[in-house]
């Protein structure tokens, strides 16, 4: 056996190269999740009633292109499937590479459970609604229709990820397209809207009106007033849908790799981003601020008191609004096939991550078998599959799974930091590699690398980002002593699993070690 067959499990992944530079924004649009987004943006206001999302998505903003610009780099240095495991692994230690990777893993894998949930109880029966059947949507109250249902949905995603990339990758497309064209017409249809016709039409179709509304939320003790600690403590919950990374995962099955992980990254956040943007003005105008701030005051203080009760969901607010038309039937209908999307990614992004830990050799090389027919890691999306099985179990038939589900909050903005550290560190802890990275990477200011200074910038935000979810329940929907500390014993699991393989294999005589001295082959 030689060297470099120790290194590695084989010469070559077994990946293929099928996916473009529109795939590429697929897997950031798709994971930002951009429409189903806008339908929860506003429920902040909940709880945190002084935030201006307009103030907080501008805070977030450098901070995100600087992130965007490491992981760009990064990934562009070494483009491979596993991208955030790969490049920390090799820049830091393989250590700190399963930790992220690790905990990469545990927040895709959640996705199934929680999207499929919301297709069921929410958008389905939104969807019936719209076309006049409300009378047919209480079984899905039932819990053991949802459990049917999630199923077939999640069954459906497992077969996607299991098909050849290349049959995959059309039926992302079309999903994809769904969901730009639902994300856009939100904020056409608030448009369109505009202040006097919302309220003239809340008024013909509530049975309490536009300013009794603003009234009772007053008489209860509301009062609207801007809070610079509300609007900051927002920021985790966009960071929820906003902190996205996923085209650089599937770096060693992208056509063009540099190019095309950039793109992505950059042209699916700032797309999305707009959009945010764009809806949360229109949201203030159209709606008016005492309203918005009245009606979510009220989903938690008397939700009999406005016609949307405990939800102020932006697109439910909107079908409420126009009743069934065209527009409001694709939005319904594109919030579907968003979940769907974001399903089928989540799953397919968590196997690459498997497959790199298998490839080099942290978890048995089984779980890096390639199809020769598909293309595809068989074997461990079945793993997974049985794995998504269980956190869909857990949601719903143990209430303990709140807990999980909101410690993903601190997962999300903490995860990057250490992409950000090892964008600081890569020029010195590994020249050989930062020098033979393609030239972009080595772009400099002022004589110092454009991919530190982005780092130092990410991780001073993500930092503040983390500890304000960490001091502020409320920052993190919330964030709990108890979900916290199960998130930082997820951190230090990953870890574990890299030192306990490396024990185990060297007993065995084989440094995994050595594998982390160079990237991954294609």
């Amino acid at each position: 056996m030689t060297e470099k067959s120790k290194v590695f499990v084989r010469d070559a992944t077994g990946l293929v190269r099928e996916f473009n530079a529109w795939d590429s924004f697929g897997f950031q649009f798709g994971g930002i999740v951009t429409v189903v987004g806008l339908s929860t943006l506003f429920i902040t206001f909940a709880f945190l009633l002084g935030a201006n999302i307009l103030i907080s998505l501008l805070i977030l903003l450098p901070f995100l292109i600087c992130y965007y610009v490491v992981e760009s780099q990064l990934a562009g240095a070494m483009p491979r499937s596993g991208g955030d495991y790969v490049y920390t692994s090799r820049i830091l230690h393989p250590s700190l590479g399963m930790v992220s990777g690790w905990i990469q893993t545990f927040l895709l894998i959640l996705n199934p459970a929680i999207f499929s949930g919301l297709i069921v109880t929410t958008y389905i029966p939104d969807l019936l609604s719209a076309v006049g059947l409300s009378s047919m949507t209480s079984p899905f109250l039932s819990i053991p229709v949802q459990f049917v249902l999630d199923n077939i949905i999640i069954a459906i995603c497992i077969v996607l990820v299991i098909i050849p990339i290349r049959q995959y990758a059309i039926v992302q497309r079309v999903l994809l397209a769904l969901a730009v064209l639902g994300a856009i017409l939100v904020p056409v249809a608030l448009l369109a809207l505009g202040h006097g016709g919302f309220v003239s039409s809340f008024n013909s179709k509530s049975p309490v009106s536009y300013d009794s509304v603003i009234s009772t939320a007053q008489s209860h003790g509301f009062t609207q007033s801007f809070s610079w600690l509300d609007t900051i403590l927002a920021i985790p919950g966009l960071g929820f849908f906003l902190i996205t990374n996923w085209p650089a995962q599937v770096g060693g099955e992208l056509k063009n790799p540099r190019k095309s992980i950039s793109l992505g990254l950059f042209v699916g956040f700032i797309s999305a981003w707009i959009i945010f943007f764009i809806t949360a003005v229109l949201y203030y105008n159209v709606l008016g601020t005492n309203f918005a701030g009245s009606i979510a005051y009220l989903s938690t203080n008397d939700a009999a008191a406005t016609p949307f009760g405990g939800s102020i969901v932006l697109t439910s607010i909107i079908q409420y609004i126009y009743g069934l038309n065209a527009v409001t039937l694709i939005i319904a209908i594109s919030l579907i096939g968003a979940c769907v999307l974001v399903i089928a990614q989540s799953l397919l992004l968590s196997t690459r991550f498997v497959f790199a830990w298998a490839f080099d050799s942290v978890i048995p090389h089984r779980f890096a078998d390639v199809s020769p027919k598909t293309g595809t890691p068989i074997f461990t999306t079945i793993i997974l599959w049985v794995v998504a099985e269980v956190v869909l179990l857990v949601e719903l038939f143990e209430s303990s799974a709140v807990g999980v589900y909101l410690s993903a909050a601190l997962g999300v903005v903490a995860f990057p930091i250490l992409a950000c550290i090892a964008a600081i560190l890569f020029p010195k802890l590994r020249k050989a590699m930062y020098v033979s990275s393609p030239q972009f990477t080595k772009y400099s200011l002022g004589g110092i690398p454009l991919l530190v200074v982005a780092g130092v910038i990410g991780l001073i935000g993500f930092g503040l980002i983390t500890t304000l979810t960490v001091a502020y329940p409320q920052a993190g929907s919330p964030v709990t002593a108890a979900n916290a500390s199960f998130m930082g014993s997820m951190f230090i699991l990953g870890a574990l699993i890299y030192f306990i393989s490396h024990t185990y294999r060297k007993r065995h005589g084989v440094d995994i070690s050595l594998s982390f001295k160079e990237i991954p082959p294609e």
